[in-house]
């Protein structure tokens, strides 16, 4: 039954966006953050600001970290280091821009059993939600130290 429960969960995320200029724009997350962001350079925007295609990339990115976290804590790996960066491929497919690939390159320290570590990453490529609710296939290289 409590399974069911959780399966039944519905979260809401949500954010504001206020128009600033013709390419550029502010968002709110609440009392969280704001910012503001632009239409990319590549696409006849303003230089100097974020754009939704990073952000994108970077909820994949972010979303393989914390999901790795929450694995290795569950699974008491001890983590001594991580960092990672991430690529994204935006391309033409069948006439439409669509991302086409995420690539994570990470490099983790680790004292624990490193099988399992490279077993976790295998997992978080599999299951992170926000990766799992994207069409773009993203792939994660692991060092592991």
């Amino acid at each position: 039954m409590d399974e069911e429960r959780k399966m039944e969960k519905k979260f809401i995320f949500s954010n504001t966006l206020k128009l600033n200029g013709e390419y550029q724009a502010s968002i709110f997350f609440g009392d969280k953050a704001s910012f503001e962001f632009a239409t990319p350079p590549e696409f006849h925007g303003p230089e100097g600001f974020i754009s939704p295609e990073e952000l994108f990339v970077a909820s994949a990115h972010a979303c393989c970290l914390t999901t790795f976290i929450a694995k290795t804590k569950k699974a008491g790996i001890n983590l001594m280091f991580y960092e990672s960066s991430a690529e994204g491929i935006l391309e033409k497919v069948d006439g439409q821009l669509m991302f086409t690939k995420i690539a994570v390159n990470s490099r983790i320290k680790t004292d624990s059993d490193k099988e399992k570590v490279r077993k976790i990453v295998k997992q978080v490529e599999q299951s992170a939600l926000v990766i799992n609710s994207m069409k773009t296939n993203v792939t994660i290289e692991a060092i592991i130290e």
